[in-house]
């Protein structure tokens, strides 16, 4: 697949992206040429959840070409991956033993760690220090902590107004150990002295994991004579370097559905629209309009840890090709649950079926074992008293219904200005499903199933870019009637609001630029903008604040973070 140049009649190679995701069930890859905005390879290889690593050899050697592309021609410039092991470590408790040091009170409510050391200091919510760190507490905390953990996390109420506590008592850690430390004003520049704690606890447990996982990559990479660097997708959409989230891995959380969310858009040729992702255990959704992905407005949620990192807005639900279905044999009928069971078709126990049985044992699906769908079948038909092809059918109008009364019922999707978007189906058992839908259930909704659907998220990975968002805030100062900014985990005073808006936007601004730059190679463009928020009081209108936001990216789709309520005084960390 080479290229003349018109001026020098010279042939180029073709530079792509190499894209892989690693999902549940299977690792997915592909070539995509940004050029001509399409997929050249594609292919996928079984997770392999002990080592991450052989999945991702095995969905490279598996890459085939698409409409006759010559491999040997590729040049691959950058490498994009999706994982999902900074998700799995959480909803497992797999991370790292982990300590935290708290300067200041105790945050309300559970924390993922019980080696925790609490010390005195303070800051007010202007980011004024109403009582300082204590040098020798702070040694007695690290002196006490190093030997039980392999990572610390340090957290204390209204560090994203002052981080100058925070920082402290890292620089004591840094002259005693070289092991992992975490601030929160790091992760974090929002409110909300729980979420951010456990947060930064969880991003410490996962660097000691992610460290064996970006050396994988780099190991991979470099067998195959690989030089390009390589990416990895947020929960977010956006893009980070290995360097960046060897120190963040938080930020990897749910990257999957994010990837999944840009793949559905790049290859149904659309701005808008309810992307569907169907994958072995669930089903997720999002909603693009207009090229913009709303982020879920208090961060992304993993098992029972709610954190402050950004993520994609989603709806989740239970059904995926590995979906448990089971007889009841009282009703005489089968049984849709939510729960993932590995399919006959492919190693599972015998008796057990799922909806990829199903299309296997109506040969439908014929790369896995066709016969033993087809005695998970006769088996729980049996026990249902019913004759095999109603037990299928049965079955399949089990799945069918869930999916219209979650993708094209819910209140969410069905009233005011998605009414109208199309669903956009991927993920493996997309076509079979949503064709299905579009044939036999009353829905009043177009049905997109894009060419290359069964591999969208590795071609979300593929055209993810670089996006860096800083926020900042300006608010009165009643103690000296005049304006703070708080930017950079600085709170810096002002006597003229319109000086601190525009320090703050120019603070933010460089912040946001030097994060995006720092991530690579790629042409990166910002954008500040400022919004005044006022409250009415009887006729009046009340000054509160003024938000600002910097955005440095280097793609085309925007991130859109929901609309937020004003953060008013009393809505203490």
């Amino acid at each position: 697949m080479h290229r003349k140049d018109n001026m020098t009649n010279t042939t180029k190679l073709t530079a792509c992206v190499l894209g892989i995701d690693t999902g549940g069930t299977t690792t997915d890859a592909v070539l995509y040429d940004p050029l001509t905005e399409s997929v050249v390879a594609k292919g996928m290889a079984p997770t392999t959840r002990q080592d991450l690593k052989n999945g991702i050899h095995h969905s490279i050697d598996s890459l085939r070409p698409v409409n006759g592309a010559d491999l040997s021609d590729v040049q691959i410039e950058k490498v994009v991956l999706s994982t999902t092991l900074a998700t799995n470590a959480i909803v497992e408790g797999q991370g790292r033993p982990t300590g935290l040091i708290l300067i200041g009170s105790r945050p309300k409510g559970e924390l993922p760690t019980e080696e925790v050391v609490q010390i005195t200091g303070k800051i007010n919510i202007k980011g004024r220090e109403t009582e300082p760190v204590d040098p020798d507490e702070i040694e007695a905390a690290v002196t006490q902590m190093l030997p039980k953990v392999e990572a610390i996390a340090v957290s204390g109420m209204m560090s994203v107004r002052n981080n100058a506590h925070e920082l402290a008592v890292k620089k004591v850690i840094r002259c005693h150990s070289k092991m992992p430390v975490v601030c929160g004003h790091e992760l974090s520049s929002k409110l909300g002295y729980h979420d951010r704690t456990v947060t930064t606890v969880l991003n410490a447990s996962l660097i000691p994991i992610i460290e064996g996982f970006v050396q994988a990559v780099r190991e991979t990479m470099a067998e195959r004579g690989i030089t390009a660097p390589v990416y990895l997708v947020k929960g977010d959409g956006a893009l980070a370097s290995l360097e960046t989230i060897a120190s963040k891995p938080i930020e990897t959380i749910l990257s999957g559905p994010a990837a999944s969310i840009l793949g559905a858009m790049v290859l149904a040729k659309t701005d808008s629209g309810i992307v569907a992702d169907m994958g072995g255990t669930t089903t997720d959704t999002g909603v693009v309009r207009h090229h913009s992905l709303t982020l879920s407005p208090v961060g992304a949620k993993v098992g029972q840890w709610q954190t402050q990192v950004d993520s994609a807005k989603l709806a989740t639900f239970g059904l995926g090709g590995d979906t448990e279905i089971y007889p009841d044999v009282s009703a005489g009928a089968p049984v849709l649950t939510t729960h993932r069971v590995p399919p006959a078709c492919r190693g599972g126990e015998k008796e057990d079926l799922t909806p990829t049985d199903l299309l296997c044992a109506e040969g439908r699906l014929t790369r896995w074992d066709t016969a033993a769908s087809q005695y998970a079948l006769a088996f729980q038909s049996r026990r249902a008293g019913l004759d095999e092809k109603d037990y299928l059918n049965q079955a399949k109008a089990l799945v069918v219904d869930r999916i219209v009364a979650k993708v094209f019922s819910e209140p969410a999707y069905s009233e005011g200005a998605d009414a109208e978007l199309p669903v956009i189906a991927i993920g493996a058992p997309a076509k079979t499903w949503y064709t299905l839908v579009k044939n036999e259930a009353d829905v009043h909704r177009d049905i997109l199933v894009p060419e290359h659907f069964e591999v969208a998220n590795a071609v979300g990975a593929a055209t993810a870019a670089i996006e860096e968002r800083v926020d900042a805030l300006v608010r009165p100062d009643e103690a000296t009637e005049g304006f703070v900014a708080h930017v950079g985990g600085q709170s810096v005073f002002f006597e003229d609001k319109d000086e601190a808006v525009a320090y703050a936007k120019a603070e933010a601004g460089k912040i946001a630029q030097k994060q995006a730059e720092s991530q690579g190679p790629e042409t990166i463009h910002t954008d500040v903008t400022d919004k005044d928020i006022q409250q009415k009081i009887g006729w009046r209108w009340r000054y509160v604040e003024t938000r600002v936001q910097a955005v440095a990216r280097s793609g085309h789709l925007t991130l859109v973070p929901e609309e937020e309520k004003p953060a008013f005084e009393k809505n203490f960390d």
